[in-house]
């Protein structure tokens, strides 16, 4: 009788923690997403460029019924489920909520990473536990927060850890079902990011090791059509990405492992390596072992592009991201076989520890080195913070060598949670810091290049840029719906491979080949439209291209170099105000001004032709020589301008 009532209530417990278990990891994910979408939208306006601009540029243009294009032209670019899935976002009206739909979105979708790590973990055996642990950590890494960037990696990351598991059982049971399955996700991952097609060769990698080869008709026939539809139709946007793999030094390879390897919570990486080892040489089953050699392969496929392209000198987080959850999914699967080896798990963090002591991380953020690194984006929060970049490399490098003394005395007592958790406020941490500056750098962003806001550019207006940054003229692009075109300068770097033309100064004082409403960049020198009608940062939009003058040497901030020469194109009168740091002479047009400290001088220059101007002092802002500040030239007509004067009130 004892027995009859026993099992059913034992059976009642083991249903009761499965719906914990369930409960436990939906509520891991809506607090991701929460989360998530909340920290994204303390970001004022993107600024990753092009990246960013690209992707809502082509979301845009899908949510309005029309070809991938940029600027007018159809872009030839293949990974386009970013584009696809976010265009519902910008059906909701203005630009502003059109970026905030796009990044909950994003949120919702790198959110799902959690089940994907929980479903490859389990379906390996490993226990709920875990397999729960290895889900948080893939979720907390610093690499989730790009979901608040206009960026394809938050549809990607999910959709890579979902290939990997699925690709485990299609080389373990080679089913039709099962190849299908991973070829539809390794396909998908690659429509995300093209650099993912590496999950491809990877597989039929793992499959050859592995024996498996043969068995693999489904895989090895799609990945074919894939290969001959990709020569057809060229890479479009990517034609010039295999040049820029090239070899690199070993130092490259290390920096890029050294920051995966903080990215990953630094106290589970020797756990995680030994994990995805032992899956392959020592494995429970045939599932763990095609999972050790698929993640070992695709992990070190995702390193090595990492690590071969572009810039070798400068870490590339970014492209490496994709490591992080293989090797959360190594530390569940070593820490299910109740921590062996902890000799070599010793050794791995002691080794660690020495690397952390040995290349500190000072130096490596500066100049733009955190570009594609989120961990070295925080690293920068936390120098400033500790009030230099020596003292907060040294406070991360003692926050590692913490956490591997913390991993070899966890291995050897089994405390698998102890040491999730460390990993995890790690991650946590590195998230905060990371999120923190990018925060703070977006407002400054906007402040800078946009403080007009959105749409201030008015309808088909085109954007003429001369030495602006990339970031500034790009800003135009994405807040303006009516910025369709872009002219270049002499000497302007387009700030993309889109399209644009170039254009210059005629002698009468036209933009050439420029018809229309214009956007003028007025960093360098100041272009006086005849028609100027409002001002946005270093940026002055007009209603027609005709130029009533040329000032070089002002910047868009303002100051005016110490010396330099304008040009009138049509007799008028050109006024600004200028307001000096300290009392100085003004040459202008040949006449001697004085100016006051701090005391606004309003000038007046009437003339037709060109003139010089210099001051008598000047200083340094960074690089530039400066000598004051003025106002944007306004010009105004009047007939009686034949020879030049200077007035002053």
């Amino acid at each position: 009788m004892q027995s009859g009532v026993s099992l059913p209530l034992r059976r009642a417990v083991v249903l009761d923690r499965a719906a914990a278990w369930r409960l436990a990891l939906g509520g891991l994910f809506v607090t991701s997403v929460v989360v998530r979408t909340w920290a994204a939208w303390l970001r004022a306006t993107p600024n990753y460029f092009p990246d960013e601009g690209i992707y809502a540029t082509l979301s845009r243009a899908l949510a309005h019924g029309h070809l991938p294009e940029v600027r007018g032209h159809v872009a030839h670019f293949p990974a386009l489920l970013q584009p696809l899935l976010t265009a519902p976002a910008w059906w909701f009206g203005s630009l502003e909520t059109g970026y905030r739909v796009t990044q909950a979105i994003e949120c919702v979708a790198v959110s799902t990473v959690a089940l994907a790590v929980w479903w490859t973990a389990r379906r390996l055996g490993v226990g709920k536990g875990a397999a729960f642990a290895a889900a948080a950590v893939s979720l907390a890494v610093p690499d989730a927060g790009y979901s608040g960037w206009v960026l394809s990696e938050p549809i990607a990351y999910p959709i890579f850890v979902a290939a990997v598991g699925t690709g485990a059982v299609a080389l373990a049971r080679p089913t039709r079902r099962a190849q299908s399955v991973f070829l539809a996700l390794a396909l998908l991952a690659s429509f995300a990011r093209l650099q993912l097609a590496v999950l491809l060769l990877a597989y039929l990698v793992a499959a050859l090791v592995l024996r498996r080869l043969r068995e693999q008709r489904i895989v090895i026939g799609g990945v074919t059509l894939a290969v001959v539809a990709a020569l057809g139709g060229g890479l479009g946007y990517y034609h010039a990405a295999p040049a820029a793999f090239h070899l690199v030094s070993p130092a490259s390879l290390g920096r890029n492992a050294l920051v995966l390897a903080y990215a990953a919570g630094w106290a589970i990486v020797p756990a995680g390596v030994l994990g995805l080892a032992g899956a392959f040489g020592r494995s429970r089953s045939e599932e763990e072992r095609a999972f050790g050699a698929f993640a070992l392969i695709a992990g070190a496929a995702v390193l090595a592009e990492a690590t071969l392209y572009g810039d070798g000198a400068v870490v590339h987080e970014r492209y490496g991201c994709y490591l992080l959850p293989l090797l959360a999914l190594g530390f569940a699967l070593h820490a299910d076989r109740g921590w062996p080896w902890r000799r070599v798990h010793a050794l791995l963090a002691a080794a660690l520890l020495t690397v952390a002591a040995a290349a500190p991380l000072s130096g490596w953020a500066a100049a733009g080195g955190n570009a594609h690194s989120l961990v070295l984006t925080g690293l920068l929060r936390v120098e400033a913070l500790a009030g230099s970049p020596g003292d907060g490399a040294l406070l991360v490098a003692a926050a590692a060598g913490a956490l591997s003394v913390a991993a070899i005395v966890c291995a050897w007592r089994g405390a698998t949670i102890f040491l999730a958790v460390l990993a995890l406020s790690f991650c946590i941490a590195a998230s905060a810091f990371a999120t923190a500056f990018d925060v703070q750098n977006s407002r400054n962003v906007k402040a800078s290049f946009i403080p007009a806001g959105e749409g201030w550019a008015g309808a088909d207006a085109t954007v003429v840029a001369g030495p602006a940054p990339r970031t500034s003229v790009l800003e135009q692009f994405f807040w303006n719906r009516g910025a369709r075109r872009l002219a270049l300068l002499p000497g302007a770097a387009a700030p993309d491979v889109f399209s644009s033309s170039p254009t210059r100064v005629s002698s009468g004082g036209a933009l050439e080949g420029v018809t229309g409403r214009v956007v003028l960049d007025e960093d360098g020198a100041a272009l006086v439209p005849t028609a100027p009608e409002r001002a946005n940062g270093p940026w002055l939009a007009a209603a027609t291209p005709q130029l009533a003058a040329v000032v070089g040497g002002r910047y868009g901030d303002g100051w005016i170099a110490p010396s330099g020469h304008g040009r009138m194109y049509r007799g008028g009168t050109l006024s600004f105000t200028v307001l000096a740091p300290e009392a100085l002479t003004l040459r202008l047009a040949g006449q001697v001004v004085h100016i006051g400290t701090h005391v606004p001088a309003h000038v007046y220059l009437c003339a037709i032709g060109p003139f010089g101007y210099a001051f008598s002092s000047h200083g340094y802002l960074g690089s530039r020589a400066v000598s004051a500040r003025t106002s944007f030239p306004v010009w105004s007509q009047s007939a009686t301008c034949r020879t030049p004067r200077v007035t002053v009130d």
